[in-house]
Protein backbone atom coordinates (compact mmCIF):
# COMPACT_ATOMS: atom_id res chain seq x y z
CA UNK A 1 0.00 0.00 0.00
CA UNK A 2 0.92 3.74 -0.37
CA UNK A 3 2.02 5.19 2.77
CA UNK A 4 0.20 8.36 4.12
CA UNK A 5 3.44 10.87 2.81
CA UNK A 6 2.49 9.13 -0.51
CA UNK A 7 -1.29 9.24 -0.70
CA UNK A 8 -1.43 12.83 0.40
CA UNK A 9 0.72 13.55 -2.74
CA UNK A 10 -1.63 11.28 -4.74
CA UNK A 11 -4.52 13.44 -4.11
CA UNK A 12 -2.85 16.46 -4.91
CA UNK A 13 -1.29 15.57 -8.10
CA UNK A 14 -4.14 13.88 -9.43
CA UNK A 15 -6.77 16.56 -8.29
CA UNK A 16 -6.09 18.62 -11.98
CA UNK A 17 -7.12 15.53 -13.75
CA UNK A 18 -10.42 15.34 -11.90
CA UNK A 19 -11.36 18.50 -12.23
CA UNK A 20 -10.95 18.62 -15.86
CA UNK A 21 -13.12 14.88 -16.26
CA UNK A 22 -15.87 16.29 -19.21
CA UNK A 23 -18.69 17.34 -17.42
CA UNK A 24 -21.15 14.40 -18.88
CA UNK A 25 -18.79 12.03 -17.66
CA UNK A 26 -18.61 13.54 -13.88
CA UNK A 27 -22.83 13.94 -13.76
CA UNK A 28 -23.25 9.88 -14.82
CA UNK A 29 -20.20 9.07 -11.95
CA UNK A 30 -22.32 10.95 -9.37
CA UNK A 31 -25.53 9.44 -10.41
CA UNK A 32 -24.18 6.13 -9.58
CA UNK A 33 -22.29 7.00 -6.64
CA UNK A 34 -25.84 8.63 -5.58
CA UNK A 35 -27.49 4.89 -6.63
CA UNK A 36 -25.14 2.97 -5.13
CA UNK A 37 -25.55 5.33 -1.60
CA UNK A 38 -29.19 4.07 -2.06
CA UNK A 39 -28.90 0.78 -1.82
CA UNK A 40 -26.63 0.67 0.71
CA UNK A 41 -29.24 2.68 2.60
CA UNK A 42 -32.17 -0.01 1.82
CA UNK A 43 -29.69 -2.73 2.44
CA UNK A 44 -29.51 -1.43 5.68
CA UNK A 45 -33.23 -1.03 6.30
CA UNK A 46 -34.08 -3.83 5.39
CA UNK A 47 -31.84 -5.70 7.64
CA UNK A 48 -33.42 -3.88 10.78
CA UNK A 49 -36.70 -4.86 9.62
CA UNK A 50 -36.20 -8.44 10.09
CA UNK A 51 -33.92 -8.27 12.38
CA UNK A 52 -35.28 -6.76 15.44
CA UNK A 53 -32.81 -5.06 18.63
CA UNK A 54 -29.39 -4.40 18.84
CA UNK A 55 -28.40 -6.97 17.07
CA UNK A 56 -30.03 -5.50 13.82
CA UNK A 57 -28.26 -2.57 14.42
CA UNK A 58 -25.24 -3.75 14.10
CA UNK A 59 -25.79 -6.08 11.35
CA UNK A 60 -27.22 -3.44 8.97
CA UNK A 61 -23.88 -1.82 9.68
CA UNK A 62 -22.53 -4.48 7.68
CA UNK A 63 -24.13 -4.33 5.07
CA UNK A 64 -24.29 -0.68 4.79
CA UNK A 65 -20.84 -0.29 3.34
CA UNK A 66 -21.59 -2.28 0.10
CA UNK A 67 -22.71 1.42 -1.64
CA UNK A 68 -19.19 2.25 -0.54
CA UNK A 69 -18.10 -0.53 -1.91
CA UNK A 70 -19.60 -0.37 -5.15
CA UNK A 71 -18.25 3.65 -5.02
CA UNK A 72 -14.55 2.66 -4.75
CA UNK A 73 -14.68 -0.89 -7.14
CA UNK A 74 -16.97 -0.04 -9.95
CA UNK A 75 -16.44 3.98 -10.06
CA UNK A 76 -18.61 6.46 -8.71
CA UNK A 77 -18.37 10.46 -7.60
CA UNK A 78 -19.46 11.01 -4.57
CA UNK A 79 -19.72 14.25 -2.70
CA UNK A 80 -18.57 13.60 0.82
CA UNK A 81 -15.47 11.42 -0.46
CA UNK A 82 -14.84 14.14 -2.58
CA UNK A 83 -14.13 16.92 -0.25
CA UNK A 84 -10.70 15.53 0.39
CA UNK A 85 -10.08 17.17 -3.12
CA UNK A 86 -9.50 20.17 -0.60
CA UNK A 87 -5.40 18.95 -0.73
CA UNK A 88 -5.44 19.67 -4.36
CA UNK A 89 -6.31 23.22 -3.91
CA UNK A 90 -3.73 24.13 -1.12
CA UNK A 91 -1.20 22.51 -3.06
CA UNK A 92 -2.21 25.15 -6.57
CA UNK A 93 -2.74 22.26 -8.42
CA UNK A 94 -6.33 23.51 -8.90
CA UNK A 95 -8.34 26.67 -8.49
CA UNK A 96 -11.08 27.24 -5.94
CA UNK A 97 -13.47 28.18 -8.13
CA UNK A 98 -12.26 24.47 -10.06
CA UNK A 99 -13.03 22.79 -6.29
CA UNK A 100 -16.51 24.30 -5.69
CA UNK A 101 -17.39 23.67 -9.46
CA UNK A 102 -16.45 19.89 -9.08
CA UNK A 103 -18.20 19.28 -5.67
CA UNK A 104 -21.55 21.18 -6.93
CA UNK A 105 -21.71 18.45 -9.70
CA UNK A 106 -20.93 15.52 -7.51
CA UNK A 107 -23.89 16.77 -5.08
CA UNK A 108 -26.63 17.87 -7.36
CA UNK A 109 -25.46 14.21 -9.26
CA UNK A 110 -25.86 11.80 -6.15
CA UNK A 111 -29.12 13.90 -4.98
CA UNK A 112 -30.29 13.15 -8.54
CA UNK A 113 -29.19 9.46 -8.12
CA UNK A 114 -30.35 8.84 -4.42
CA UNK A 115 -33.98 10.28 -5.75
CA UNK A 116 -33.98 8.03 -8.47
CA UNK A 117 -33.93 4.79 -5.92
CA UNK A 118 -36.08 6.65 -3.68
CA UNK A 119 -38.87 6.62 -6.61
CA UNK A 120 -38.15 2.95 -7.68
CA UNK A 121 -38.42 1.61 -4.29
CA UNK A 122 -41.47 3.04 -3.72
CA UNK A 123 -42.87 2.15 -6.86
CA UNK A 124 -41.84 -1.93 -6.49
CA UNK A 125 -44.19 -1.61 -3.30
CA UNK A 126 -41.10 -3.01 -0.92
CA UNK A 127 -42.39 -0.54 1.32
CA UNK A 128 -44.42 -2.28 3.03
CA UNK A 129 -45.42 -3.57 6.81
CA UNK A 130 -42.25 -3.36 9.48
CA UNK A 131 -40.20 -2.03 6.91
CA UNK A 132 -42.15 1.06 6.08
CA UNK A 133 -41.90 1.85 9.86
CA UNK A 134 -38.21 0.98 10.05
CA UNK A 135 -37.97 3.48 6.56
CA UNK A 136 -40.60 6.33 8.11
CA UNK A 137 -39.00 6.08 12.04
CA UNK A 138 -35.10 6.62 10.49
CA UNK A 139 -36.79 9.79 8.42
CA UNK A 140 -38.34 10.81 11.59
CA UNK A 141 -35.61 10.41 13.91
CA UNK A 142 -33.00 12.22 11.24
CA UNK A 143 -35.43 15.77 10.88
CA UNK A 144 -35.37 15.82 14.92
CA UNK A 145 -31.98 16.36 15.30
CA UNK A 146 -31.32 19.94 16.57
CA UNK A 147 -28.70 22.06 14.52
CA UNK A 148 -25.88 21.62 16.26
CA UNK A 149 -26.66 17.77 16.59
CA UNK A 150 -26.62 17.50 13.05
CA UNK A 151 -23.64 19.59 12.34
CA UNK A 152 -21.93 17.50 14.98
CA UNK A 153 -22.87 14.31 13.36
CA UNK A 154 -21.91 15.50 10.22
CA UNK A 155 -18.31 16.59 11.34
CA UNK A 156 -17.59 13.04 12.72
CA UNK A 157 -19.37 11.43 9.67
CA UNK A 158 -16.92 12.54 7.15
CA UNK A 159 -14.11 11.86 9.13
CA UNK A 160 -14.42 8.51 9.21
CA UNK A 161 -16.03 8.66 5.37
CA UNK A 162 -12.60 9.99 3.99
CA UNK A 163 -10.65 7.92 6.27
CA UNK A 164 -12.49 5.36 4.14
CA UNK A 165 -11.65 6.71 0.43
CA UNK A 166 -7.92 7.31 2.17
CA UNK A 167 -7.37 3.83 2.88
CA UNK A 168 -8.72 2.62 -0.17
CA UNK A 169 -6.99 4.95 -2.31
CA UNK A 170 -3.58 3.59 -0.70
CA UNK A 171 -4.34 0.35 -1.74
CA UNK A 172 -3.77 -1.30 -5.20
CA UNK A 173 -5.76 -4.23 -5.04
CA UNK A 174 -9.51 -4.82 -4.95
CA UNK A 175 -9.35 -6.57 -1.71
CA UNK A 176 -7.22 -3.83 -0.16
CA UNK A 177 -9.66 -1.18 -1.66
CA UNK A 178 -12.61 -3.38 -0.04
CA UNK A 179 -11.11 -3.62 3.60
CA UNK A 180 -10.23 0.20 3.48
CA UNK A 181 -13.59 1.63 2.74
CA UNK A 182 -15.70 -1.01 4.92
CA UNK A 183 -14.17 -0.23 8.47
CA UNK A 184 -15.13 3.22 8.75
CA UNK A 185 -18.25 3.34 6.73
CA UNK A 186 -19.21 0.20 8.99
CA UNK A 187 -18.49 2.57 12.51
CA UNK A 188 -20.15 5.78 10.95
CA UNK A 189 -23.54 4.09 10.55
CA UNK A 190 -23.13 1.85 13.60
CA UNK A 191 -22.86 5.07 15.86
CA UNK A 192 -25.79 7.18 14.35
CA UNK A 193 -23.30 9.61 12.28
CA UNK A 194 -24.76 11.49 9.13
CA UNK A 195 -23.75 11.79 5.70
CA UNK A 196 -25.95 14.04 3.50
CA UNK A 197 -25.42 11.81 0.63
CA UNK A 198 -27.47 9.00 2.43
CA UNK A 199 -29.71 11.42 3.46
CA UNK A 200 -31.10 11.99 0.54
CA UNK A 201 -32.14 8.45 0.48
CA UNK A 202 -33.18 8.09 3.51
CA UNK A 203 -35.38 10.85 4.29
CA UNK A 204 -36.98 11.70 0.82
CA UNK A 205 -38.27 8.29 1.04
CA UNK A 206 -39.57 8.73 4.79
CA UNK A 207 -41.32 11.93 2.76
CA UNK A 208 -43.03 9.38 0.35
CA UNK A 209 -44.66 7.06 3.03
CA UNK A 210 -45.43 9.27 5.67
CA UNK A 211 -46.71 13.57 6.37
CA UNK A 212 -45.05 13.48 9.38
CA UNK A 213 -41.65 13.57 7.77
CA UNK A 214 -41.54 17.16 5.94
CA UNK A 215 -39.93 18.76 3.19
CA UNK A 216 -38.82 21.33 5.84
CA UNK A 217 -37.61 18.62 8.34
CA UNK A 218 -35.37 17.53 5.55
CA UNK A 219 -34.05 20.82 4.32
CA UNK A 220 -32.98 21.10 8.43
CA UNK A 221 -31.10 18.37 8.34
CA UNK A 222 -29.57 18.36 4.97
CA UNK A 223 -28.08 22.09 5.62
CA UNK A 224 -25.92 21.27 9.21
CA UNK A 225 -25.18 17.91 7.71
CA UNK A 226 -23.70 19.12 4.73
CA UNK A 227 -21.37 22.02 6.30
CA UNK A 228 -20.27 19.39 8.70
CA UNK A 229 -19.47 16.88 5.80
CA UNK A 230 -17.35 19.58 4.43
CA UNK A 231 -15.78 20.41 7.69
CA UNK A 232 -14.84 16.79 8.72
CA UNK A 233 -13.57 15.73 5.19
CA UNK A 234 -12.22 18.80 3.40
CA UNK A 235 -10.55 20.54 7.08
CA UNK A 236 -10.29 18.12 9.20
CA UNK A 237 -8.62 15.19 7.37
CA UNK A 238 -8.03 17.00 3.87
CA UNK A 239 -5.88 19.84 5.50
CA UNK A 240 -4.71 17.70 8.64
CA UNK A 241 -3.21 15.49 6.46
CA UNK A 242 -2.22 18.43 4.13
CA UNK A 243 -0.32 19.97 7.42
CA UNK A 244 1.19 17.15 7.97
CA UNK A 245 2.44 15.42 5.08
CA UNK A 246 2.68 18.41 2.89
CA UNK A 247 3.30 21.93 4.13
CA UNK A 248 5.45 20.91 7.61
CA UNK A 249 6.85 18.21 6.14
CA UNK A 250 10.82 18.21 6.82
Amino acid sequence: MKSPVETTKAFANGAKARVNSRLPSLIILGLFAGVYSGFGGLGAQVVQANVSGGIGKVLSSFVFPVGSILIICCGGFLFTGNCLMMIGYRTRNITLRELIRYLTIAYLSNFAGCLAVVLLVYLSGMAQGTLKEVMVQMALNKISYRFTEALSKGILCAVLVNLGAWLSFAGDTMGEKVVGVFFPTMLFFLCGMEQCITNMYFIPMGMLLSEEVTLMGFVQNLIPVTIGNVIGGGLVVGMGYWNAFIRYKA
